[in-house]
């Protein structure tokens, strides 16, 4: 799978408030996306950050997406973040609504659900559980893509 991962950091609590409402109403429209496996919607309220993690089945699709409307207006909204694309065997985002995850940069636990290379430089990038190392998210939304 092509796994894709951004973050777009927030000013301050007000803008977490906002971004919660936003996955809210756009989740829903990444439901049955043509070529996307899924797509996590993640917040950090800590240290207030929004991020991303898509598992895409179809590269044209990923293409499609941030050739589209969808990312135009996250880009509008934000401006346009460094978008990572990496390699991943993982097939699903296993990481329910409200549960807590972590992201962890470079030392990937083993045991991670989701792990994910970039090609370029071999940087590893993992979802694990809540109790593993790494900055903390809350799951907001999870998109299914549509079926292979």
């Amino acid at each position: 799978m092509l796994a894709m991962h951004y973050a777009i950091p927030l000013r301050d609590t007000d803008q977490v408030a906002a971004i919660r409402r936003r996955a809210a109403e756009r989740g829903p429209l990444f439901d049955a996306m043509p070529g996307l496996g899924a797509k996590l919607f993640l917040i950090d309220p800590r240290a207030p950050c929004y991020a991303t993690f898509y598992l895409w089945r179809d590269p044209t699709a990923a293409l499609r997406f941030l050739d589209g409307d969808f990312f135009r207006a996250l880009c509008d909204a934000f401006g346009r973040p460094a978008v990572h694309l990496l390699l991943s065997a993982a097939t699903s985002l296993d990481f329910a609504a409200g549960s807590a995850l972590r992201l962890q940069r470079g030392t990937v636990d083993a045991d991670a659900p989701v792990r994910a290379c970039d090609p370029r430089d071999a940087t590893l990038l993992g979802l694990a559980k809540q109790d593993a190392p790494g900055r903390r998210f809350e799951v907001m939304y999870r998109a299914i893509g549509a079926a292979a």
